[in-house]
């Protein structure tokens, strides 16, 4: 439905805060004095049962993040930047498409819809109205482990944001009409993103054969049947176990105080339950016994495209910092060892694709892959031989001080950029604690490519690089 929180630039000034009507029956913080006193009384129940500050260091320079839970299991992370009088609200709940049950695909994807269908106090539609006409952004996306929601507005509307932001948590409107509407928005969806985008649907569901029969064995966005079976009751107790404080983690990044986040999250969320706890997931299997091939007839693809790769390790295995620096060595940027023999010298490909990490699986099912449109007349055999090759050549030789410094620098710049604006802070912390119980993950997992050698790389190459490939050769329409 929505893009991630960094991938576009962050507007808006103050001033276009003025044009903001509050919401319904609310005073100017957003709320009416009959709920002002009710979680006053009620949050003062609550109360902070861990607190605390974590420092993390980046090529100097350094970040500061408090912290602080509530009895509930609510944890909120707040970091101070009083640069811009702008602040990014984040919320991740520790709930993506892995949780979902046999016959009830899509629900995660789903939520993200319904969460803004209305609430108690807020009209369906309101908390879109009352962030854009603060001057602010207010988006969401879901993924295989995480469904994440986050608002960036004017410093003076931290009111209104935990106002609505707690108000959908409290009361969603999860109503026959609503459900409704938003089954007939999914299945739009589907339409426009999946069925009816070139490659798309062969490549997400090859993706989820790769781990068929784990939680990562189907497609975020559901299936047309689960869509269709599923009834108000199901989904309304999808949010019930999942959409609980103790699964959610809020990060607080710009111009704010955290003694006043502390105290105004106890007041507007301190009086919501703690659910059920997360039951652990099992690990998944990463052993890939025999080549995995299929070839799949695309009736949009104009022309061919070739998916090669391999299962490699999940997201905290101590061998994925080595593996993307080889992935980005052989894939990444058209002076790439693969890209360019296929693209430059060979004249195999027009297009040479790594496929991010986040798109090959989840947090604990990790694959390398790459995409390659073959020129015309080439097929996957040539490409795939001039790929097996080099990865042979990597094995035995491994790759040069040069190549692997190049790729360090590349993923710092990924990093730095990520961290660079207020609401790629707060999603980074966000899920550094809902993965890694640390808000400032990102800064010691850059040491970690740093600290990367050329014989990490050449034994992660004859390690996880066999033999037994993942290949996906997707064909247009014959004639």
């Amino acid at each position: 439905m929505f893009e991630h929180p960094w991938m576009r630039p962050i507007y808006g000034t103050a001033l276009a805060a003025a044009l903001c009507a509050a919401p319904p029956h609310a005073n100017a913080d957003g709320r009416s004095k009959a709920t002002q006193a009710a979680a006053a009384t009620q949050a003062a129940q609550m109360s902070v049962v861990d607190e605390g500050e974590k420092v993390g260091n980046l090529l100097g320079v350094e970040m500061k993040v408090k912290h602080f839970t509530l009895s509930n299991g609510l944890r909120v992370y707040v970091h101070e930047d009083h640069s811009t009088p702008m602040f990014a609200y984040h919320m991740a709940f520790h709930v993506g498409s892995r949780d979902e049950e046999t016959g009830k695909s899509g629900f995660a994807h789903f939520f993200e819809h319904m969460m803004f269908k209305g609430s108690q106090n807020v009209p369906d539609g309101g908390h879109m109205k009352y962030v854009l006409g603060a001057g602010g952004r207010v988006n969401a996306f879901t993924r295989a482990d995480t469904t994440e929601y986050f608002d960036i507005v004017p410093a003076n509307y931290l009111d209104r944001i935990l106002y609505l932001e707690s108000d959908r948590l409290k009361s969603l409107a999860v109503t026959p009409v609503n459900f409704e509407n938003q089954r007939k928005a999914v299945l739009k969806e589907m339409g426009e993103k999946v069925d009816n985008q070139p490659y798309a649907r062969a490549l997400k569901e090859f993706i989820a054969e790769i781990w068929i029969g784990t939680g990562y064995g189907h497609l975020t966005i559901g299936s047309k049947a689960d869509l269709m079976a599923a009834s108000t009751e199901d989904v309304k107790a999808f949010f019930d176990k999942h959409y609980v404080p103790n699964n959610g983690v809020i990060a607080i990044v710009g111009d704010v105080e955290y003694e006043e986040v502390k105290t105004k999250v106890q007041d507007y969320f301190g009086d919501i339950p703690k659910g059920p706890a997360r039951k652990p997931r099992p690990a998944i299997d990463h052993e890939q016994g025999d080549t995995l091939e299929r070839t799949v007839e695309d009736k949009l693809a104009r022309q061919p495209l070739f998916l090669i790769g391999w299962k490699t390790t999940p997201r905290d295995h101590a061998d994925r910092h080595a593996i993307e620096i080889l992935m980005n060595v052989l894939l990444r940027g058209d002076s790439s060892r693969i890209t360019r023999l296929l693209k430059d010298e060979k004249r195999l490909v027009v297009a040479s694709i790594p496929i991010p990490a986040s798109e090959s699986g989840g947090n604990d099912a990790g694959a390398a892959l790459g995409a390659f449109v073959p020129a015309r007349g080439k097929t996957i055999a040539e490409i795939k031989s001039v790929v097996m090759d080099e990865v042979k050549r990597v094995r035995t030789k491994g790759i040069t001080p040069k190549e692997l410094q190049k790729a360090i620098n590349q993923l710092t710049v990924d990093t730095v950029s990520g961290l660079s604006t207020n609401a790629g802070r707060a999603a980074r912390i966000a899920d550094g604690v809902v993965f890694h119980d640390d808000p400032t993950f990102e800064f010691s997992d850059l040491e970690r490519y740093r600290k990367v050698t050329i014989a990490d790389i050449k034994r992660v190459a004859n390690t996880y690089l066999t033999e037994h490939w993942l290949v996906l050769d997707i064909q247009p329409p014959t004639k």
